[in-house]
């Protein structure tokens, strides 16, 4: 009897022990697929026309499809800071593409914390949020590239080694998770982000796929193709009738000329989209040899997989390709989960989702405790049948951004209303009711029969907007505040009969026609003042702030420093200042702020910032506008600053000269901010 209750003491104590040591349950292996612009409909299983996923179905077989996934901010690397902060772009500050290097000190990725309970770690493809290929804070396993990367024989940089590999990038990405899966302790759990370069622009399927689903297919033409523009805001049909880029020097112009309607296009022969679904063919087969490779493991049952894009895509609809609006095709993403502990075969969440919500829902069947700072939910309870819903609304967020000249917006979509807004311009907002217009073809926000409907809306947005912290001007928050030297840079003063610069003590100005009388400089029409080029001066050196006070006796230019690339002009037109940036993306964008009034005849006082991605003027003293500019001033001009002389008004190069006629004084420039907003 003695030998029996020892036996069992002995037993307890044993168990205790290993309790304590190994705990009660091992965590759940994490399998994080994402992919590039994959649209939410790009799956068989949702009765898609000619693409086949049968691995993507298996998942979904395996596991929950989120039928309602939408993104917070619809391009790449924004999005991609969201899922791994569960974070908002207002709050990680990867707002755009271009500069999008991300901070893990502010906000930390989701790897981060499962670091710190034990999970081994990698990050295996793209990485996107900087351009650099190098290892980041929180993986202990790292493979990427440069930028976009290749689809055919990439360079990876391996744990801080670069070497060449031959063969299809979605295959090598691939077979690359698959080791780092074999050469895990079995005991340890583990965290694997497999990142596609596909499908992103341009498309290139394998060469084994390059007829994938049949021999001819084209893309299908869809319903809001036919979209005559008519109701929608003002800025979508300027992009019809001009470039698709802005020029807003002319848009008071072009206002008088913009046509209610847009005549219909030609959808013609395309397969763009069916290269774009014959790239996902490669994932797809990826996705299978993954699974084998879990089920030979043994671990199948306790990985939890999650498939999922960037951001959607349009083909089309609406008649635009790539995405950034807050239109449903770019909007909505793909979402699978397959977790065969906790979560049901063949499920289905209706509740909505955002990308957002990963991190806390992946730290959650971790069991970590979820940090104050991350802005999405954990979506276990939808997971598990515990809840049909955790939000009424989801909130989108852009910036002006890159070549293609989209505005600053925000959205909110409830279940059936969508209301989008642009705050940076005099426009109107879009208002959709998708139970009945599900394409989104008729804008509401002017219907009667909606009134209470769009206020109820915008009170809703507003109440978002402040609980979410965005601010049209947001700065990333990986670049230093000050690029270059604080203070006063350049100060134009005459001293003994010599102009000079009264700042730095310059006296290598180029002075023609210049008279200094009673204060001021005066200037013919024919005068210039040249000051050599100088990288601290420079307006990419931002915040760059340029103060002058001067009296115009007829249109010119007060100032003018640019490449055929980048750079800035201060003028006069028609009587009223303004100011243009230029910054170069594929073609030369052109930013302008205009003033209403006339100066002619009288002393204006002008003030300007060039920011880091905002243009701002002011008009003795008072803001006339702020601007989000679709390109920083990245880049030195190499070009001289020309006081009273440059350019026609018009355009930037080489053109005739529009000198100003009229006095200068107190011209200076600074490094300095001097709040917009």
């Amino acid at each position: 009897m003695k030998k029996h209750i020892l036996s069992k003491t002995l037993i307890l104590i044993i168990f205790t022990q290993l309790v304590a040591l190994f705990g009660t349950e091992k965590k759940p292996d994490i399998v994080f697929i994402l992919l590039d612009d994959l649209r939410y409909d790009a799956m068989s299983f949702m009765d898609h026309p000619y693409i086949q996923t049968p691995n993507m179905d298996q998942l979904r077989a395996r596991g929950a499809w989120i039928k309602n996934a939408f993104v917070t901010t619809s391009i790449c690397c924004p999005s991609r800071a969201s899922f791994l902060t569960g974070t908002y772009a207002s709050r990680h500050g990867v707002i755009d593409n271009e500069t999008a290097e991300y901070d893990p000190e502010i906000t930390p990725p989701v790897s981060m914390y499962l670091q710190e309970v034990g999970y081994k770690t990698a990050m295996i493809g793209k990485w996107h949020m900087g351009y650099s290929g190098s290892p980041r804070k929180g993986f202990d396993h790292w493979l990427s590239f440069e930028g976009q990367g290749v689809y055919n024989n990439p360079t990876f940089n391996i744990n801080g080694v670069e070497s060449m590999f031959s063969g299809y990038t979605t295959d090598l990405l691939t077979d690359h998770a698959i080791e780092f899966i074999k050469e895990q302790d079995k005991e340890k759990p583990y965290f694997l982000m497999l990142s596609h370069k596909a499908v992103h622009e341009p498309f290139r399927p394998a060469i084994r796929h390059k007829k994938a689903f049949g021999e001819g297919l084209k893309d299908q033409e869809p319903l809001s193709f036919s979209s005559d523009f008519k109701g929608k805001p003002l800025w979508q049909r300027r992009q019809r009738v001009k470039d698709v880029r802005w020029h807003w020097r002319t848009k008071d112009r072009e206002q008088e000329s913009i046509p209610e309607r847009i005549a219909q296009e030609d959808f013609g022969k395309r397969s763009k989209y069916v290269d774009q679904l014959r790239c996902a063919a490669a994932v797809d087969e990826g996705i299978g040899k993954i699974l084998e490779t879990l089920k030979k493991r043994g671990s199948l049952e306790n990985t939890l997989i999650v498939f999922s894009s960037d951001n959607g895509y349009f083909h089309g609809e609406h008649r635009r390709w790539d995405k950034r609006l807050a239109y449903e095709e770019s909007l909505r993403i793909p979402m699978l989960i397959s977790y065969p502990k906790l979560i049901a075969e063949n499920s289905t969440v209706d509740g909505m989702v955002n990308n957002i919500d990963f991190a806390p829902t992946i730290l959650e069947y971790a069991g970590i405790r979820i940090p104050e700072q991350m802005q999405g939910l954990s979506i276990k309870p939808l997971l598990e049948g515990e809840k049909e819903s955790l939000r009424e609304e989801v909130f989108y967020e852009y910036w002006t951004e890159l070549v293609h000249s989209i505005p600053t917006m925000t959205a909110l979509r409830t279940d059936r209303i969508k209301l989008i807004s642009f705050p940076e311009l005099e426009d109107i907002d879009e208002l959709y009711d998708l139970e009945k217009d599900p394409h989104e073809m008729t804008n509401l926000v002017q219907h009667p029969e909606y009134s209470s409907v769009y206020e109820s809306m915008k009170k809703r947005l507003q109440t978002k907007i402040q609980e979410v912290g965005w601010r049209a001007d947001v700065f990333p928050h990986n670049l230093e505040r000050f690029r270059g030297e604080r203070g006063t840079l350049f100060q134009l003063t005459s001293s003994n009969g010599k102009i000079l610069d009264g700042a730095q003590g310059r006296n290598d100005l180029s002075i023609k026609n210049v008279e200094w009388n009673q204060g001021a400089f005066v200037f013919d029409g024919q005068s210039s003042i040249t000051v050599p080029f100088s990288k601290t001066e420079d307006p990419s050196q931002w915040p760059f702030h340029l103060e002058v006070e001067f009296y115009a006796e007829k249109d010119g230019v007060l100032a003018f420093q640019a490449s055929k690339g980048y750079g800035f002009k201060l003028f006069v037109e028609e009587g009223r200042p303004g100011v243009s940036t230029l910054a170069k993306t594929w073609v030369a964008t052109t930013t302008t702020i205009d003033a209403v009034d006339t100066v002619i005849g009288e002393w204006a006082h002008v003030e300007i910032l060039i920011d880091y991605n905002r243009l701002s003027m002011w008009l003795n003293g008072e803001l006339v506008d702020t601007m989000a500019l679709p390109l920083p001033l990245k880049h030195y001009t190499h070009k001289p600053l020309l006081i009273g002389s440059g350019n026609t008004i018009d355009g930037f190069g080489d053109l005739p000269k529009n000198g100003f006629e009229g006095k200068i004084k107190n011209f200076s420039i600074s490094r300095k901010l001097k709040k917009p907003l």
